[in-house]
């Protein structure tokens, strides 16, 4: 289980103490905001916490097949999918490739995951941004770039993120598989979670 600075703040706020489960990580930032603000921390053998706060990750989504799409021929990104399928259920998406068809892939991917048929989606692109922009107009997904594992495990605990968008150029082919698997594998945080917090980010 990985706490973000978020959750933490969250559970001060509500309950005026911090108290989670005994085998709970700490994100860097929730890391530093402890620090920064001499918090104490508390320790329960219940998954939950001592609080009446649910910070039990579920492992749904990882029961359910991850869909991947590349805009290009791109041999190193495919070998690292291939690899990782070993230790994963990833498959591809039946989407043409190429830049202009980024939009029909991530239309399938979201109607996919709206009807509980995929746990997500991986995308190799040139270009991060455009694709991250473009996922994250949809409504059943939540994209993010993959800088590094921390960052990415963070965003994974803190939004349920379920599209990464790797910009293929910028890693190896372990790292890739690396990613890819950790990202597909993980546990995420409840819907319900996270909708409460994106109604807290409204206005």
């Amino acid at each position: 289980m990985i706490l973000t600075q978020r959750q933490l703040e969250q559970l001060l706020k509500t309950h005026g103490q911090v108290v989670v489960p005994y085998r709970a990580r700490l994100t860097p930032a929730a890391q530093d905001w402890i620090r920064h603000n001499k918090v104490t921390i508390g320790y329960t053998e219940s998954p939950a916490g001592a609080i009446g706060v649910d910070l039990t990750p579920k492992a749904a989504s990882a029961k359910l097949p991850f869909l991947y799409w590349s805009d290009g021929p791109n041999g190193v990104g495919k070998a690292a999918l291939m690899s990782a399928a070993r230790e994963t259920k990833i498959h591809s998406m039946p989407v043409a490739e190429g830049e202009k068809q980024i939009t029909g892939a991530i239309k399938r991917l979201n109607w996919q995951v709206q009807d509980n048929k995929a746990g997500g989606g991986i995308f190799l692109t040139r270009n991060a941004a455009f694709a991250t922009i473009l996922a994250n107009k949809a409504s059943h997904l939540r994209a993010i770039v993959a800088c590094n594992l921390t960052l990415v495990e963070e965003a994974i605990a803190s939004m349920a993120a379920n599209v990464l968008i790797l910009q293929h150029e910028s890693f190896s082919l372990s790292q890739m598989k690396n990613l890819i698997v950790r990202f597909c594998r993980a546990e995420r945080p409840t819907k319900e979670a996270v909708d409460k917090l994106m109604l807290e980010l409204s206005v």
